[in-house]
């Protein structure tokens, strides 16, 4: 995405799966670099985002997210708003904790 700003320092994983750590090298990351928080931001609130956040957690790490940072299309069941909304509920104090 040529409107991301990135550093020669960054690192990048590449998925194919609705949940990053799935046959991926981002735990290894992530371990390397003694991490223990991560911050979440991200596309498909309701898959890719919420995967990965549930298996975050699963894992032990400690994980925050800003509110109305990630972002979905409406469906036959729900607004993108309200899937939003659903899921933030969700993982609010179970999951993860929000900041400001």
């Amino acid at each position: 995405m040529d409107e991301l700003e990135t550093r020669p320092t960054d690192i990048f994983v590449d998925k194919t799966h609705a949940n990053s750590f799935y046959q991926t090298d981002l735990l290894k990351h992530l371990t390397r670099l003694s991490a223990q928080k991560l911050e979440f931001c991200g596309a498909q609130t309701q898959y890719c985002v919420n995967t990965t956040i549930v298996f975050a957690h699963g894992l032990g790490f400690e994980n925050f997210m800003v509110h109305d940072a990630t972002s979905t299309y409406d469906n036959a069941q729900m607004t993108a708003e309200a899937t939003n909304q659903f899921y933030e509920q969700l993982w609010d104090k179970r999951f993860l904790t929000f900041i400001d």
